[in-house]
């Protein structure tokens, strides 16, 4: 119907909805009889892109268009208000509005509201909008005001959000403030932003505002303030997170105490803009550290000063090594000639308490040479060179057996080896160590029953379920040697292991006490372990666990 009139061309739904409307029906009349001022307000309105609305003539009836559609929202007011009086279309919002058209209507008047809540019915329900709008006049050709140009944006969900956030950030502060720990806040060049009640009770300032940059220069500690500077700096540029310990002055005491700081850069559109940082006080830790470390200082020098005195005493074993191999050695073995030569040649010539009297002293110098070759062997198992290589333990035990002929035949003795293996060991040492446990088992059997010694050797893996100093990484060689000769009692399964330990007399069974230390400290340079059980009368069984491989 109002197809020829121009100013209504285009304007998308407002537009078609403005052409196709009776308006003969209502108080306007037909668009041919329109002001031109309305005709030229409504075209440029129908084709803004912004959101516009236009309260026109006494009634102020309203005209709006597509950008200002959306604001209606769904199941609302459109589009029944268009054309509407004013009133009749914002009953709701009426007495807020009012006063603000008739400024403009009556005085000419244009106001300018930024985020204004205005409250109206739209998607079935009263809402809160929150608008930015002004109100301009509109004349007509008399020049009078004959309506209101309202250009408007619906800033809701800006202001809501500017709302979210400062109830965030006041929740953020007040969360902030109890914390026991240092929060703050900085900008690029570590002025302070944001300070917590915690950090600014500490530094003794009221306000986190003059909390600048050089503030960090009089609460730091001076050999700390480069390492402050020079962190923040290198966070910069290379646009990380940073974690640093210093010392920071305590207002109360006026002493410095540490702490540690973790800040992480915020950024702005990829700038970095400042950091977000935690303080944690760990001066305890530091005290403890240091008291740790005096500690340590201490035991260390007492620990070197024991080394220094146990190398003292090891010269002085190797000392006493070297005069019992040399010194003791050689008038013991003049007493052992001479003693000889008299049993030889003055024998008969003796009389029978002389003849006792000379055989107590060839066995007390055998003793005594026994004596002294045991205690030669203990000393030089610590301090002789070890060389390991790969032994057959069968090979080994057949030797030993050679060697033990002569007193297994005596006693019609017997030793067996069950199975066998290999395994890294010091030769010599690892021989003295089979050869020890063979030859007390030989001599430690029963007066009436021939000797029967068994050797089992196994590899085993979780060794530390034998014994907790060994490792489940590594696989270890168990040895076993079973006897059934005239064992000991269970109380004893330590301390035969001592020096000098005998369970039984000299007059019972010849030794010098020292054979199974010997054994001890072999297995022990071995980095194995060696334990005893033995049930009186009934035998004795020795357990040995060395590594496999060295």
């Amino acid at each position: 119907m109002n197809k020829e009139f121009h100013f209504l061309d285009d304007g998308g739904e407002m537009g078609k909805l403005m052409r196709e409307k009776d308006w003969s029906m209502t108080p306007l009349g037909p668009p041919e009889e329109w002001p031109q001022s309305l005709r030229t307000t409504l075209n440029i309105l129908l084709n803004c892109p912004f959101p516009m609305f236009l309260f026109w003539g006494k009634k102020l009836k309203g005209f709006y268009n597509d950008a200002y559609r959306p604001s209606l929202g769904k199941d609302g007011k459109h589009p029944f208000i268009l054309g509407l009086n004013g009133k009749e279309s914002w009953p709701e919002i009426w007495d807020d509005i009012y006063p603000l058209l008739t400024a403009v209507t009556e005085r000419g008047e244009t106001i300018k509201m930024e985020n204004q809540l205005i409250p109206f019915f739209r998607n079935g329900r009263i809402e809160d909008i929150y608008w930015t709008f002004s109100y301009s006049p509109v004349k007509d050709e008399s020049g009078n005001v004959a309506g209101v140009l309202t250009v408007c944006t619906d800033t809701t969900e800006s202001v809501l959000a500017e709302k979210r956030l400062r109830e965030s950030e006041r929740r953020f502060r007040e969360i902030a403030n109890l914390s026991p720990m240092w929060i703050w806040i900085t900008d690029a060049d570590i002025n302070v932003e944001y300070a917590n009640k915690e950090l600014l009770d500490f530094i003794g300032l009221s306000h986190y505002s003059e909390f600048e940059g050089q503030v960090w220069k009089s609460i730091v500690h001076p050999d700390d303030i480069e390492l402050v500077f020079e962190g923040f700096s290198k966070a910069v540029e290379k646009q990380e997170r940073m974690s640093l310990e210093y010392r920071v002055k305590n207002a109360t005491t006026n002493e410095y105490e540490w702490f540690k700081i973790v800040a992480v850069p915020k950024f702005e559109n990829g700038e970095i803009k400042g950091f977000l940082g935690t303080g944690m006080n760990i001066e305890q830790q530091k005290s403890y550290e240091e008291n740790l470390k005096n500690e340590v200082d201490h035991r260390t020098k007492e620990l070197a000063s024991s080394n220094l005195k146990l190398e003292k005493m090891n010269k002085e074993l190797q000392s006493f090594a070297y005069i019992s191999s040399h010194d003791l050695q050689e008038p013991l073995r003049k007493i052992q000639m001479f003693a000889e030569v008299l049993m030889d040649n003055e024998y008969d010539q003796l009389s029978t308490s002389g003849k006792v009297k000379f055989e107590k002293i060839q066995s007390a110098a055998n003793r005594m040479q026994a004596l002294i070759n045991d205690l030669l062997s203990y000393s030089r198992t610590d301090t002789e060179q070890r060389v390991f290589e790969t032994i057959d333990l069968k090979d080994l035990v057949e030797d030993i057996k050679n060697d033990l002929g002569e007193e297994l035949s005596k006693k019609e003795g017997t030793i067996l080896l069950k199975n066998s293996c290999q395994l890294e060991v010091v030769h010599f040492q690892f021989r003295q160590l089979i050869y020890n446990l063979l030859s007390n088992s030989i001599k430690y059997s029963k007066a009436d029953v021939p000797p029967v010694i068994t050797v089992e050797s196994e590899v085993i893996k979780k060794a530390k379920s034998i014994d907790p100093g060994l490792s489940n990484t590594k696989e270890y060689v168990q040895i076993t040697i079973t006897d059934n000769g005239i064992g000991f009692e269970e109380q004893f399964s330590e301390k035969i292991f001592e020096v000098f330990q005998r369970l039984h007399s000299k007059q019972e069974y010849v030794g010098t006490g020292i054979g199974l230390a010997i054994v001890k400290k072999i297995v022990q340079n071995h980095a194995g372990v060696i334990s005893a059980r033995g049930e009186l009368n009934k035998g004795s069984v020795f357990t040995i666990v060395l590594p496999k491989k060295q």
